[in-house]
């Protein structure tokens, strides 16, 4: 009987193990190792994320070397921005916050439209994700293409799904910027996240 039980017990024990290693396999395979994110994970389950409502997540340059979130909400805030800043999420380079690291703004937080582009239409339904940087003179940090690589694929596969659409700044307003600079790999981007179909609107 006490074989039979250890028996029982040791089978039930593997299947929990193996349940749990292919668990975390899945979560590799869909989502890669998560490095960047966490802290993005642990809020995003905490609000009500409008899924229905995000049709874009357009990737920026901050244009400076300089900053993070809190000194770029001064700034937007002194230009007259009742929201603050303009992003949903700044992507540090290790100069005034982490190399990769993400902050959270107040718009994702809130679910609030982005302040990012000239277009209300895109500001509306648009993720802005700004990494810090002047990548017209210098470039990304690995970390930074990194976390978001990883930022972008998080939203996409887990929280608006993959049929928002992604785009950088001069993408969506050609001609009048040049955000995020020419070192910025948009032809990288293109071939992780699909080629680009913009609205008649903008």
């Amino acid at each position: 009987m006490n074989t039979r039980r250890a028996f029982i017990r040791r089978i039930a024990t593997v299947g929990l193990v193996l349940a749990m290693r292919s668990e975390a396999f899945a979560k590799r395979q869909s989502h890669g190792p998560i490095r960047f994110t966490k802290l993005v994970r642990s809020k995003t389950a905490s609000i009500p994320v409008q899924r229905g409502r995000w049709e874009w997540i357009v990737g920026h340059h901050s244009a400076i070397k300089y900053g993070n979130a809190m000194v770029y909400d001064r700034a937007h805030r002194q230009r007259g921005m009742e929201n603050g800043l303009a992003y949903h999420f700044v992507i540090g380079n290790g100069v005034d916050s982490g190399d990769g690291e993400i902050e959270i703004g107040a718009r994702w937080l809130k679910q609030l439209k982005g302040g990012h582009v000239r277009s209300e239409d895109i500001n509306e339904v648009g993720i802005g994700i700004c990494l810090v940087g002047n990548f017209e003179e210098g470039r990304p940090t690995s970390n930074q293409l990194i976390a978001f690589q990883e930022l972008v694929d998080y939203l996409r596969s887990d929280v608006v799904g993959k049929r928002v659409r992604f785009a950088v700044h001069r993408e969506i307003e050609p001609g009048r910027t040049v955000c995020p600079g020419r070192n910025f790999p948009i032809a990288r981007m293109r071939q992780r996240y699909g080629r680009l179909i913009l609205p008649r609107s903008a």
